[in-house]
C-alpha cells in the first residue's frame, strides 16, 4: 500500500458555511430563547427569574411583546451579519466566535427548559 493512501483521512468533515451559522444563530438566540423563556415564565408563573434586565422590562410590560422584540433583534442582527460576511470571514477565528455564541445560546435555552421542567414536575 503506498504511503499516500495511508496518510489520507478516512473522515470527510464538512464545516458549516457562513449562512448556515447565521441561520443557526438566529434560530437559537431568536426562536429558541423566546419560546423557552415564555414557556419557563408560563410554567413558573413569574418573570422574576429573567436575568436580562431589558427582557425583564419587556416581560413586565407585556410578555407577548417579547416575540416582537426578539424578531426585530434577530432581523437586524441577521441582516448585519449577512451584509458584513466578507469582513467577518476575514477575521481569524470567526468560526470559533460563531460556535461560542451558539454554545452560550444553547446553554441559555437549556436553562430555560430546565426551569420550566422543574416548575411542572
Amino acid at each position: 500500500m503506498p504511503a499516500r493512501q495511508l496518510s489520507q483521512s478516512k473522515f470527510d468533515v464538512r464545516l458549516p458555511g457562513y449562512v448556515g451559522l447565521v441561520v443557526a444563530l438566529v434560530a437559537v438566540w431568536g426562536l429558541g430563547d423566546a419560546v423557552s423563556t415564555l414557556w419557563a415564565i408560563e410554567a413558573t408563573g413569574s418573570i422574576s427569574g429573567e436575568a436580562n434586565p431589558w427582557i425583564h422590562a419587556v416581560l413586565a410590560y407585556d410578555p407577548a411583546l417579547l416575540i416582537v422584540v426578539k424578531a426585530a433583534v434577530v432581523a437586524i442582527t441577521g441582516g448585519l451579519l449577512l451584509s458584513q460576511r466578507a469582513f467577518i470571514e476575514s477575521v481569524p477565528g470567526w468560526r470559533l466566535w460563531f460556535g461560542s455564541l451558539l454554545a452560550v445560546g444553547s446553554i441559555i435555552v437549556a436553562g430555560n427548559v430546565y426551569v420550566g421542567l422543574a416548575a411542572v414536575a
